[in-house]
This record gives structure tokens, sequence and C-alpha cells, in this order.
């Protein structure tokens, strides 16, 4: 190239597949060197492993993770790149390999790639070889499994564990075999539970004498509180907000618990109550529900006060706890309280926002979500207890639980139908505790028609308690209820008594 030494610049030069340069030259110079900077990178993408081309791989040039141009890769797996900017990095992606991220040498032109695969498929299936649309989840992610069954999980290496859960199976631990296909076939689960507090869990006598009625009959699971309705965390949590409020009374050992218990083969589920909490509302009224009369914590007409269900604060420190009790080992964490107040001066409650039926279902199903996803990386399962009136009522019944929304959430459905807490009139009956089998059987069928779907997610709570008028409970009523779960076509209940006193005799023995 000759620049005549009358010429005025400034000079731009110019060449394929390199960045322009504009210039001002020294004209009193003999010679000139104009360096021109390479902006077009080529390369071939292989699988790792065995070298095999990959087609469809996007293979993009960023800069400050900002995208500027990016191209795929043919059936021979290859590609260019045209202006691609001084100190970008190159990123490949293919949905069924991990993306890889290669920073550019200046002056590069050629950027090679070997992926690896981190996409595990399989299918889950029962006994019987049906699909189950389960969940299949790793650290870092989950999926559900469709209605064939087929599942895609990505972001997973051969050698990680992985968790599969369905409702009404077992829950399946496996390592990822090195091909990254992997079928599970699930176990069903049947769980037959009576609850335990949290002093009678305490107390060694009275803990083994619960143990020994499931030792000698059909029980095969133990629903035992970690947090109650008193606010009290009944274990030396790790989680600091328990102790910082004072909610801490360490009377339980959850990790010997559960090894206990699992070694006489019982199925553990540990119960947590969320919204009443009142510890946790006067330690913390801005989490509060407000009294719009007095800007003062709202109080139920024992004096309760409850915390807003719409926060969010509320709801980590109850995913801590769930996520905790799955770390000691549970089977299952059982929320209850996952409502909104039913008793005391309503109209003054103030949320901070619209209490609406739409925003009322709307945070509880969230906050359900929330605990469920938290939750599928571990071995436990999610389930949340719900007013027996809401298998009737299509509302939210002003607590913030319907049900075709809850189901959707979490992994069983825990109804409390006690036959003593229906209202005089209801389901045609005067006295609705006389009743047991048909109230139990009737709200089962309704709200099962609602949501054939989510069958295999029912488990009701059982009264095994007397209350209110009509007739005591006793082993007869007790087991007008077990039957009445049966004939409705599920296999699973838990027994109610606040004391723990359970009638023996309306129990099957249990496997000899």
């Amino acid at each position: 190239m000759r620049i005549p030494r009358e010429s005025s610049g400034p000079w731009r030069v110019t060449a394929p597949d390199y960045d322009a340069v504009t210039f001002d030259p020294d004209l009193q110079a003999r010679r000139l060197r104009v360096l021109l900077r390479p902006n077009v990178v080529r390369g071939t993408v292989v699988r790792n492993g065995d070298g095999s081309p990959l087609t469809g791989v996007v293979v993009r040039a960023e800069v400050a993770g900002v995208p500027v141009v990016s191209a795929r890769t043919d059936e021979q797996g290859r590609y260019v790149l045209r202006g691609v900017p001084e100190g970008a990095t190159l990123v490949f992606e293919h949905e069924d390999f991990a993306a890889l991220k290669l920073p550019l040498a200046p002056d590069q032109v050629v950027a090679d790639a070997a992926l690896k695969r981190d996409v595990l498929r399989g299918m889950l299936r029962d006994s019987s070889g049906q699909p189950v649309q389960g969940y299949v989840a790793a650290t870092a992610g989950w999926t559900q499994a469709g209605p064939d069954g087929q599942y895609r999980l990505k972001g997973v290496a051969p050698g990680e564990r992985i968790v599969v859960k369905a409702p009404g199976y077992r829950v399946v631990e496996a390592t990822v075999p090195e091909s990254l296909t992997l079928d599970v076939t699930l176990e069903p689960l049947v769980v037959r539970a009576i609850y335990i507090n949290a002093v009678v869990a305490s107390r060694p006598e009275a803990l083994e004498e619960r143990l020994q009625l499931v030792d000698r009959t059909e029980l095969n699971a133990v629903v035992v509180d970690l947090k109650d309705s008193t606010g009290q965390v009944y274990y030396d949590t790790s989680v600091a907000l328990a102790h910082e409020i004072g909610a801490v009374r360490p009377v339980l050992r959850p990790a010997e618990l559960v090894q206990r218990l699992k070694a006489r083969g019982i199925y553990t589920i540990a119960r947590i109550v969320v919204f009443e909490d009142p510890i946790l509302a006067e330690a913390r009224p801005e989490w509060a529900i407000k009294d719009r009369t007095t800007g003062q914590a709202w109080r139920t007409w024992n004096g309760v006060a409850w915390v807003n269900a719409y926060r969010p604060e509320v709801w980590d420190y109850n995913i801590a706890l769930a996520r905790e009790a799955a770390s000691f080992g549970f089977d299952e964490i059982q929320l209850d309280y996952i409502r909104f107040p039913t008793d005391g001066p309503l109209q003054k409650a103030d949320y901070g926002v619209p209490h609406t039926a739409e925003n009322r279902t709307a945070a509880i199903a969230e906050f359900l979500k929330r605990v469920h996803e938290a939750l599928l990386p571990t071995r436990a399962s999610l389930g949340a207890d719900i007013f027996g009136l809401t298998m009737w009522e299509l509302s939210d019944s002003g607590i913030g639980q319907h049900l075709e929304t809850i189901v959707q959430q979490v992994d069983y459905v825990c109804p409390m139908l006690y036959p003593s807490h229906f209202w005089a009139g209801s389901l045609g009956f005067e006295i609705p505790n006389d009743h047991p089998y048909e109230v139990m059987l009737w709200s089962l069928e309704n709200g099962l028609s609602r949501v054939p779907e989510a069958r295999k997610k029912f488990r009701p709570w059982l009264q095994d308690f007397s209350y209110g008028p009509g007739k005591p409970y006793g082993a007869e009523e007790v087991r007008a209820q077990i039957k009445a779960v049966y004939d409705a076509s599920l296999d699973s209940w838990m027994l109610w008594n606040a004391d723990n006193v359970y009638h023996e005799e309306a129990l099957e023995p249990g496997a000899s």
C-alpha cells in the first residue's frame, strides 16, 4: 500500500474477517505498519468421551455477560462466529449437555470444545408397570415426570445422588449412572398413624407405651410435634430466630427419636404448626396480624396473637424448621394451621394487603409451594392439614384453604374430618357426631370427586376423642371412620387424640 505524502487522513484499513483500523498516518515516515485483529472464530464442538460431533449447539460470544453474536453448530459440529469483539468469552450451550464457558485469548481464531452430558432421563413406574407422575430431584434442581412416567432432569452428573418421590409411594434414593439413564420402580406406601405430642414423646415410658401400641396393631406411623400452636420449638434447633425469640424448649432429640422409630419400622412424620405462633407474633410484632383500631397485635377471643400469613419472613422461618426436620431423617413434614384465623374480632384484623379470597388463597399456595420445593432434594415429603369443611366448601372459607389449589402444592392432603366439628344440620344430620361413618365417607367422596387425579394424596385425620353433643367416641366410632376411609377407596389414615390415648380395640392386630 502506498500513501502519497500530500494525502490527508484519517485513513481506514479494512479486511474480511478482521476489525477495521482508523488512523492518521505519519506522512514523514517511509514505512507504516498497521496491525489488524482477527474477529472471526471457528471451531468444532464434540461430545466429551467419544468425540462425536454435536449438532445444534448454540455458540455465543459475550462481553461482561452481554451476548454479542451467536451461531449454531452444523451436522459436523462446526461453527463460525463473525464480529467477535476483543475480550470476549465463548459460551457453548445445548439442552442435553452442561454449558461451557471459554475465555478467548488475544487473536485466538480457533476454539474447539468438548461438552459433557448432564441430563438424566428415565421412567417412573409402579410395581405393576404403570407410569407414575412423580418428582425427581437433585441438589441443583428438580423435575416432574409426565403422565407417561417419562422424566428429564438437567444439571446432574454420574455419581450424583437423586431422590424420587410420588404421593402414595415410598421415597427412593438412587445414584446417577454413567449412562445417565435411570428407570425407577416405586413401591406403594400405606400410612396408619397416631399423633404423639412433644411432652409424651419426651418421656421414655409414655413414648414406649404408644410405640408398643404401634407394634401390636395395624398402626405403622407416628406424627410427632416439633413446633405446636404455642409457638414452642421442642428441640435445640439450629434456626437462630427460634432462639432469639425465646421459642426453644429442648425436650426432644429429634435425630435420636427418628433413629429409634425407624429401628422399629415406623414411618416418621414431624408436625409443625405454622401461622398460630404467638411467640413469634409477640417477639416480632411487625410480622403479626395488626388490630386496625389499636395498631397493636390482633388477638383471638382467647387473647392469642397470630403471625401474618402474608409475610415472607414468617414463611422463611417455618421453611427453615421444615428443612431442619428433614435433615433429622423424618419421612414427612406435616404443616398444620396453614390458614388465616377463624375466631376473634376478624373485622379488626389488618394484614397490610387487601384480605380478599384471591389473596388469601394465593398466599397459602405460595407458602406451600416454597416449602415443597425446599424439601424436594431431601427424603422428606410434605403434608398439609386442612379443615374438614374444605372438602365441601368451593371457596377458601375465609381462611385461604381452597382444595383444588392446595392439592397442587403438596404431597399429602390431610383433611381433619372430625364428625364432632360439623355444625348441627350438616349433611342432613341433626347431630353429625352421631354418624361417624357417613360424615367421613361422604366428605371424602365429595372432595375426591373434585380432584380425582389427586386421590393418592389424601390421608384424613380421624376422630378418636369425645367432644360436643352426641355420643361419646369409643372403638366402634373409630372403626366406623376407618371403614369409611376404605370404602372411599383410600388406604391411609391418622388418629387424633390431644392426650394421645387411643382405642386399641378399634385397630386390627399387627402382622405377627
